[in-house]
């Protein structure tokens, strides 16, 4: 119900950041496949084709474990 009040207010849908893919927001929510990143600009979007494509960039820029010291007694 919340995506159909977005779209009578003239709401965009969200688009690929990369390829410039529109997503289909007939179901709640973003498609399955499709990942929100944040950085300066705020809110991007990759469809699922340029989340495989990037996958390993995007892995790169999660936290280490190592260095949280996560799982490790204090």
């Amino acid at each position: 119900m919340g995506r159909q009040k977005e779209r009578e207010r003239g709401a965009r849908p969200p688009v690929c950041q990369y390829c410039a893919t529109i997503a289909d927001t007939a179901g709640p929510g973003l498609p399955l496949g499709w990942t929100i990143q944040t950085g300066v600009r705020g809110w991007t979007y990759l469809c699922t084709a340029c989340t495989r494509s990037n996958l390993r960039s995007i892995e790169s820029r999660l936290f280490d474990r190592d260095t949280l010291r996560f799982g490790t007694l204090n």
